[in-house]
């Protein structure tokens, strides 16, 4: 048992040597000093560069998401600013409906209006999804109705009850349509 309390104590001594060794003035000649130094000065360069470049990094990320948050909160503008003459014109045809007494006149108006909207939809990469004479077809329509036929092909569309949408080539809504049946 003593051996192994001599055994312990031996570590801690040289332990406590090194401790004091490290503690002892250092004499360095006037080269060795400069050396040193520069260092510690190339050193203390790279620090303040870092710092400076990651106050930079934040700086850059801090203004990237406000501009983020703005582009969000304005990038609907030019969608808006087109849109408005259409609503401007259902408006007027609004004010003539209460007024009219040439329907035919308002129809066209509205028919007007129709188109107006088709082109704007078409100008931002809406498409009508083709339904009425077409085959059915489950991704781009939604059964409703049948309706039996002698002189329609089995699953061809005969009616679009509800127009369906593609966004740039992608489907928004089905078209909502009613299938022949063949009348045997």
């Amino acid at each position: 048992m003593e051996k192994e309390a001599k055994n312990n104590k031996a570590p801690n001594n040289n332990a406590e040597k090194k401790t004091a060794n490290a503690s002892a003035p250092v004499t360095l000649s006037k080269p060795e000093y400069d050396a040193l130094k520069a260092k510690a000065d190339e050193r203390d360069a790279f620090a303040d560069k870092y710092l400076r470049a990651f106050a930079e990094f934040e700086n850059a990320k801090k203004r990237l998401e406000k501009e983020k948050i703005e582009c969000f909160k304005y990038a609907n503008e030019g969608f808006i600013l087109q849109l408005l003459p259409i609503l401007d014109n259902l408006e007027i045809a609004e004010k003539h409906l209460k007024e009219a007494k040439d329907f035919k006149a308002v129809r066209e108006g509205v028919d007007m209006i129709q188109a107006q909207m088709q082109d704007f939809l078409k100008d931002i990469g809406i498409e009508r999804v083709k339904a009425v004479g077409e085959k059915f077809d489950p991704n781009l329509h939604d059964p409703i109705e049948t309706e039996e036929a002698k002189d329609k092909n089995d699953g061809l569309v005969t009616a679009e009850l509800k127009p369906g949408y593609k966004f740039s080539g992608r489907l928004l809504r089905p078209a909502m349509v009613r299938i022949a049946k063949k009348k045997e």
